[in-house]
């Protein structure tokens, strides 16, 4: 059974491919957004990070959607939202995560943003290396 973090690369490793390959040069701009979104999340926080990338338009639009829903699709996977009970409250949508976001407690949102930002670290790293030349 692999490990958390090996999980994280993983799925890093899946979505880099995905996002640095949506061309030229659409791979350069998802790669330069991986790279910056650790520092958005340090000064902006995580809903507002996720808030600024869906919320894009024009140049680059393609890319910080899809490096939004990398970060939604990894906050599903990682389970790190569920209420008490134990019932899962993120679905990998934007809505319905920033409404899961929303309502946490402060220590589940700070483990949110500690788990997107352990993703991350695979993902700048592994975007940087497949992302086009040109």
């Amino acid at each position: 059974m692999p490990t958390l973090d090996q999980r994280r690369a993983q799925f890093a490793w899946e979505h880099a491919q995905t996002g640095t390959g949506l061309g030229s040069p659409h791979g350069r701009g998802y790669a330069n957004m991986a790279k910056g979104a650790s520092a958005l999340i340090m000064s902006n926080g995580l809903m507002q990070t996720l808030a600024y990338y869906q919320s894009r338009t024009g140049n680059n639009s393609t890319e910080a959607e899809k490096l939004a829903t990398d970060m939604l699709l990894w906050l599903q996977n990682s389970n790190v939202l569920v209420f008490p009970d134990g019932a899962y409250i993120a679905d990998g949508t934007f809505n319905n995560t920033m409404n899961a976001l929303l309502h946490t407690n402060s220590t589940q949102y700070m483990r949110a943003t500690q788990e997107i930002m352990a993703m991350l670290r695979w993902l700048r790293q592994f975007a940087d290396v497949l992302k086009p030349e040109r």
